[in-house]
């Protein structure tokens, strides 16, 4: 009998530590999400005093920008400009190159003024709704300069060469390392 007690006993140990590692784990996930998201915010109130009519159309966005894009140093992190989805409720920084940190989203090729105009971000973040966007649902993206482009959604669909898209404005994230999901639209 008291050998049944003591493996019950090491049986109910073994479960609440799985179960402590599990929570931490989760805290964890759910801090550095918090963090990151947070990180994004800040940079995006900065962006917001400094480009005062963001989110908003302006006679400037009639124009064309510069190109390259003006670079705007916000705590370190080198943004081009903002990312506007309003149909998924999504207002992000856009980040110079590269992958995308957490709660950015980055420039994966050319600029608006050339069009074909690649931006990244990540599936389980910034990119999580994504999928959900319709053909004509409206994207904008502001640059530094206060220049805004506007875009209609077109199509989705997977892609395994990047360089065969051609869309004004191309919105991925990874599948796996050959495909990514892509959201292609045209300059209005």
């Amino acid at each position: 009998m008291a050998e049944k007690n003591n493996t019950f006993k090491i049986v109910v140990l073994v479960i609440l530590i799985i179960a402590a590692a599990a929570g931490g784990f989760m805290g964890y996930r759910y801090m550095h999400k918090k963090n990151a998201s947070g990180e994004a915010d800040n940079v995006l109130a900065t962006l917001k005093q400094v480009i005062p009519m963001l989110g908003k159309e302006t006679d400037v966005s009639m124009g064309d920008g510069r190109d390259p894009l003006p670079i705007f140093e916000v705590n370190g992190i080198d943004i081009v400009g903002c990312l506007e989805i309003p149909s998924i409720d999504l207002m992000v920084p856009v980040t110079s190159k590269g992958d995308s940190k957490a709660g950015f989203a980055a420039v994966l090729s050319r600029s608006p003024v050339k069009g074909r105009f690649g931006l990244t971000g990540s599936k389980k973040d910034v990119f999580s709704r994504l999928a959900s966007v319709k053909p004509g649902d409206n994207v904008a993206f502001t640059d530094m300069d206060g220049v805004r482009y506007t875009y209609s959604v077109t199509t989705q669909f997977h892609l395994k060469k990047w360089d065969k898209a051609d869309n004004d404005l191309m919105l991925s994230y990874k599948v796996d390392d050959d495909t990514r999901f892509v959201v292609g639209c045209k300059r209005l």
